[in-house]
């Protein structure tokens, strides 16, 4: 179901997705997190499938549109700090919970999706675990990424093209984002051992110590067996489809979900106490 939500002048999109099954919702409650750019575009139908998935083990799912992405209102080009999308989480949370009546949701962020659901958990009681599928950990090293697939795709065109890059803007891969938001992607590092919740990692053949947490009974990392096709241009316009490693997150989900309940942790009171405690 299509719903706008929070300020009337400048409305955010998402689509929520009832909960089936046995479970019927029972607190149980995932807000997704989706990329940005061209890899939002790539995505989308493979995290439609996954909120489905979710949904159908009985979870209430919510698919967010940040600020200028998507069907929310606005244009990317003037959101001038990540700040704009980091609330609108936070907007998405408060909303979520409303509708389905759950005191505590679950992050599931992708990418730079991922990087925005780990920020705002350090510090949201109500958030009780969070799934971050290839997050970016390095703003500087992904927007090298996307730079070079960017001027490797001008590169192809028979006549010479350019593309906006200045002070105050700079195009990437078709989106046109501000200066003051770049420079502040590109010093952005998610360190996940500052995340307290309890959280799944799913990356593409990565072992790198950057995943590791201090509390490693907080954390398991699924590694997808598939080559990483993110700086690959010949993959720019193509659906993104993991259907093994989707399965598997599905599957995660919901022992996740088994575990937080067994532990009485989808209760805001128990999660402000393990925050707290940076547990």
């Amino acid at each position: 179901m299509q719903q706008y939500f929070g300020h009337p002048e400048s409305p955010l999109f998402s689509v929520y997705h009832a909960p089936r099954g046995k479970h019927g919702g029972d607190g149980r409650a995932v807000l997704i997190c989706p990329p940005i750019g061209q890899e939002y575009i790539r995505t989308h139908w493979c995290l439609r499938l996954v909120a489905n998935q979710i949904a159908r083990g009985g979870a209430h799912v919510l698919r967010l549109d940040y600020h200028g992405i998507g069907d929310s209102s606005g244009r990317v080009e003037h959101v001038d700090s990540v700040r704009v999308w980091q609330n609108n989480i936070r907007e998405a949370i408060e909303h979520l919970k409303k509708i389905s009546g759950a005191e505590t949701v679950m992050l599931l962020g992708q990418r730079f999706g991922g990087t925005l659901a780990g920020e705002v958990a350090q510090k949201r009681p109500d958030v009780n675990s969070v799934v971050l599928w290839e997050p970016v950990l390095d703003g500087l090293s992904y927007l090298k990424q996307l730079r070079a697939m960017h001027a490797e795709m001008l590169d192809l065109w028979v006549c010479k093209m350019t593309t906006q890059n200045d002070d105050v803007s700079e195009e990437i891969l078709g989106s046109l984002y501000s200066r003051v938001l770049l420079n502040e992607v590109e010093g952005l590092q998610l360190n996940v051992g500052d995340i307290p919740q309890p959280q799944l990692i799913v990356s593409c053949g990565c072992t790198d110590s950057a995943l590791s947490h201090p509390e490693p009974s907080l954390q398991k990392v699924v590694l997808d067996d598939r080559e990483s096709s993110w700086d690959d241009l010949r993959e720019l316009e193509s659906a993104w489809l993991r259907p093994q490693v989707s399965r598997k997150i599905v599957k995660l989900v919901r022992e996740m979900f088994d575990r937080l309940e067994r532990f009485d942790a989808l209760k805001t009171e128990s999660r402000s106490a393990k925050v707290g405690a940076g547990q």
